[in-house]
């Protein structure tokens, strides 16, 4: 990664972390940096990386207390960017694989809402929306909304208030898990070029072919559309993360067989590109399920191994 590029991003996380209300802002810098010394230190020096996130957790509960759930994706962050560490000896860990080491962020996003201050965290969330609601009709008027035009904009941010309240509390922990993944690996980025500059070999580098989660994962997959299906309410939103965060795993690893299997037959990447942009944009939730059902189906089909070798005649 060039420097500029480190840059860029380090200014870009500052910017964000500016932009974003505290407490929670702090964590665009301090998850990737955690997650970059996390990573480091167990590479070079093994399973005592694993002193990172028992530290940053020790350091969370003293500075900022049990009941502040922000703090809690700092370690949990640095103990994926462990697990990264470690198995970066031997040529490193697959795409697929990589992802699996979101685990423990995994996990603590499915036990959030079971935290004493979930309720109004939820509710903190939905006021700040409905006062950027609110801002939107105040700037509608100013250009000259009026009559039906504003009574149509105020039924529409109505319904989708009303929405937005019954679907927040389910899908606020896959949208933080969401979130951290991508300063995890914004922390792996970092971590790359500091290894650089230390002369260190470079990490490993996935490819989107190689994509493939641990048959293990389909186990979370089936646990989320169990609670589901036994309608706990009190369980709900950790079953809807449990389903939509795997289902996402195995949509990117359906995308992988897809491509790979074009790119076997000798279709140009770029048309793979194209085409599939083109699927989403024209027919998404069915692009969506359609990738996740060849995802799931991978764990037992495994198409990328059925396919014959080059020298093997196909019809």
């Amino acid at each position: 990664m060039p420097w500029w590029r480190t840059l860029v991003l380090l200014a870009a996380l500052a910017l964000l972390a500016a932009s974003t209300p505290p407490p929670w802002g702090a964590l665009w810098v301090l998850v990737p940096l955690a997650v970059a010394i996390a990573l480091l230190l167990s590479w070079r020096w093994g399973p005592w990386g694993v002193v990172v996130p028992v530290a940053l957790l020790v350091g969370v509960m003293i500075a900022v207390g049990p009941q502040r759930p922000w703090g809690w994706w700092i370690p949990v962050a640095a103990l994926s960017g462990v697990w990264m560490g470690l198995r970066e000896e031997g040529g490193g860990p697959r795409s697929g694989q990589r992802a699996w080491m979101l685990l423990p962020v995994l996990l603590l996003a499915a036990l959030l809402p079971w935290a004493i201050a979930y309720p109004d965290l939820v509710s903190g969330i939905d006021h700040s929306l409905e006062q950027a609601n609110s801002r939107l009709i105040s700037q509608s008027r100013q250009l000259g909304y009026q009559g039906e035009r504003l009574a149509a904009l105020e039924r529409a941010i109505d319904d989708i208030g009303v929405q937005r309240k019954r679907l927040l509390p389910n899908l606020l922990p896959s949208l933080f898990f969401l979130w951290v993944a991508f300063l995890v690996i914004a922390g792996r980025g970092l971590s790359a070029r500091i290894a650089g500059r230390l002369r260190w070999p470079e990490l490993s580098r996935g490819r989107l072919t190689d994509w493939r989660l641990p048959d293990g994962a389909i186990w979370l997959l089936l646990l989320g559309l169990g609670l589901l299906v036994a309608n706990l309410e009190a369980w709900a939103p950790t079953a809807w993360t449990l389903l939509i965060v795997p289902g996402l795993g195995y949509c990117v690893q359906g995308i992988a067989v897809v491509e790979s299997l074009l790119l076997a037959r000798g279709v140009s990447p770029s048309i793979i590109v194209l085409t599939l942009l083109f699927v989403f944009l024209m027919a998404m939730p069915m692009f969506v399920l359609s990738t996740v059902c060849v995802g799931v189906s991978d764990v037992w089909l495994d198409f990328r191994r059925l396919e014959g070798s080059p020298d093997e005649s196909s019809s």
